[in-house]
C-alpha cells in the first residue's frame, strides 16, 4: 500500500530551510563583530566630545 502524500520523512522538507539559513549565516556577520562595531561607534563619540572638551580649554 503506498504512502500517503502527507506522509513524509521530516528531514526531507527540512533540508531546504536548512540550506538557506546557512546561506544566511554565512553571508551575516558574526554577532561579536557587531558588538564590537557598536562599542567602537560610543568610543568614538566619547573620544570627540573629549577633544572639543580640551580644544575649549577644560581639563576635566
Amino acid at each position: 500500500m503506498p504512502r500517503h502524500l502527507i506522509d513524509t520523512p521530516r528531514e526531507t522538507q527540512d533540508t531546504r530551510l536548512g540550506r538557506f539559513l546557512q546561506i544566511l549565516r554565512s553571508n551575516a556577520p558574526h554577532h561579536s563583530t557587531r558588538k564590537l562595531v557598536t562599542r567602537l561607534r560610543a568610543r568614538n563619540d566619547q573620544r570627540l566630545a573629549a577633544y572639543a572638551r580640551i580644544a575649549r580649554g577644560r581639563q576635566a
